[in-house]
């Protein structure tokens, strides 16, 4: 029996469950982040107490530390 991905369409034989959701997924879309799974984000709210989490991976340390150092250069 064949399944469908609910997020690309692809034909998959073993599909992977989302155990959010319940939708089946392909394996390139298994993971509740690369399915946008709608209820990943409502765990998430209701776990962290925010909208969503956000990882900018050090993107605003950068200036933090221009700012820093340019003080001790002048």
């Amino acid at each position: 029996m064949e399944f469908d991905c609910a997020y690309c369409g692809s034909k998959q034989d073993l599909p992977f469950e989302c155990s959010y959701c319940n939708d089946k997924f392909c394996a390139e879309h298994r993971l509740p982040e690369d399915h946008r799974c709608v209820k990943l984000f409502q765990i998430r709210t209701k776990r962290f107490g925010e909208k969503k989490v956000i990882r900018d991976k050090g993107i605003g340390r950068q200036s933090i530390f221009r700012k820093v150092f340019n003080r001790f250069k002048g």
